[in-house]
């Protein structure tokens, strides 16, 4: 049923997932502050945030997880496909939160120490694994009480 608790999970990781377009990784003025010298702005900061936008693979990524978690919510009465769905999602959400440290760390690099400030976007893909991890056992629970039923019959 759609009112399981893997479906709250998954609803809650495609929430934080689809969060990290709203909230940014890193921010910098997009001016020189005063004392800091004189530096260029990477291209992805041109905004003055670094977010899944400024980059393809954060980009497309995120939108691929965005997109399991979604379906996997509707496959709530073929648990195992729903397992394998939440556990491609997990791995999109490991490889996305590699991916956005690199670029975090590439991007921090570019700027002098102490330009920018970090965000809590960089915090979502980990939350969002979280809740994936959650969803992963509320299925294989679900799954092991169906045939601990069925083995009753």
């Amino acid at each position: 049923m759609i009112q399981r608790i893997q479906s709250l999970f998954l609803l809650l990781a495609s929430g934080l997932l689809s969060g990290q377009f709203v909230v940014p990784y890193f921010t910098t003025p997009t001016t020189p502050q005063p004392g800091a010298g004189e530096y260029v702005l990477p291209a992805s900061l041109s905004d003055g945030a670094l977010t899944p936008i400024d980059n393809p693979g954060l980009l497309g990524l995120t939108a691929l997880g965005v997109l399991c978690s979604i379906v996997a919510i509707f496959l709530f009465k073929n648990r195992s496909l729903q397992g394998q769905i939440t556990g491609i999602s997990t791995v999109v959400s490991v490889l996305l939160t590699a991916l956005a440290a690199f670029v975090f760390f590439q991007t921090k690099q570019q700027l002098p120490q102490s330009v920018g400030s970090f965000g809590f976007g960089l915090a979502l893909p980990v939350l969002a694994l979280l809740c994936q991890y959650l969803a992963q056992k509320s299925i294989r629970k679900d799954e092991n009480l169906v045939r601990s039923m069925d083995r009753l019959r």
